[in-house]
């Protein structure tokens, strides 16, 4: 087996971040509220009228209106300020998306110290992108003294609820031990269930373990299938590996 690596943890980018907020978005926004200056129910004005009341359900909207410049100019300061009067108001997704905005410096200057507040925030109410934006931070030391049993636990209750990058992240803790104690079986299940998710980092990463027989029984069905699973995402590490093994997956 060539000896190929995955980088067994997602480290924070901005790219990673925009897709968070894009699937917070998706989640509170739907298609209709795009209706720009007309006037009447449903309208932007209508939109703004409930916001400023106070409506928390049109505050995250509005701000996902302007995120993404649906019927309107893309504003971030617009839809951080949105996003900070839902998070006021104890919106767990305003929370969030404010932590993420202060995270990375989009639409107010980057400040750890706020980013860590609004996702604790947010992450004591169980929401799972906070928990991890928290496990990152603790991770990587961004804003705060790097510590990999802190991330490990922040992957942990955001892989309890399905979510396929901490569970990848949590795989490479066990995988490297990293934040808890090595265990490729442990390591090997997590990533199944990120594969399973769809994560095409921990499909490629899956395969490599099965052709190596860590934490799982060597299986050249399986190592082809999840290189497959991978390659068939346009991930190119995965393409280069099945080249490789060539006639060792016959």
């Amino acid at each position: 087996m060539p000896e190929r690596k995955a980088d067994f943890i997602k480290k924070w980018s901005l790219f990673l971040n925009v897709i968070c907020l894009l699937f917070l978005v998706s989640w509170v926004f739907p298609a209709q509220a795009e209706e720009g200056g007309k006037s009447g129910p449903g309208s932007l004005d209508h939109l703004i009228g409930l916001a400023e009341k106070d409506d928390v359900d049109a505050q995250l909207r509005l701000a996902g209106i302007y995120f993404q410049g649906r019927g309107v100019v893309k504003d971030y300061k617009e839809a951080a300020r949105w996003y900070r009067k839902a998070a006021d108001l104890g919106s767990a997704l305003g929370q969030t998306a404010l932590g993420v905005f202060y995270l990375d410096g989009i639409g107010m200057k980057q400040d750890y110290g706020e980013a860590l507040k609004w996702l604790e925030k947010a992450a004591a109410q169980e929401e799972v992108t906070a928990e991890y934006n928290l496990g990152n931070m603790y991770m990587q030391g961004r804003g705060v003294a790097a510590d990999d049993a802190k991330a490990m636990i922040m992957f942990r209750k955001a892989s309890e609820k399905g979510h396929a990058w901490s569970q990848f992240n949590l795989a490479g803790g066990y995988y490297e031990g990293r934040g808890v104690p090595k265990d490729l079986a442990e390591a090997a299940k997590w990533c199944r269930k990120a594969a399973e998710n769809g994560d095409v980092q921990a499909q490629y990463k899956l395969g490599l373990m099965y052709s190596k027989g860590e934490g799982v029984p060597e299986d050249k069905n399986e190592t082809k299938k999840w290189l497959r699973k991978a390659a068939s995402q346009g991930y190119a590490p995965a393409e280069s590996s099945l080249a490789e093994l060539g006639e060792k997956l016959k």
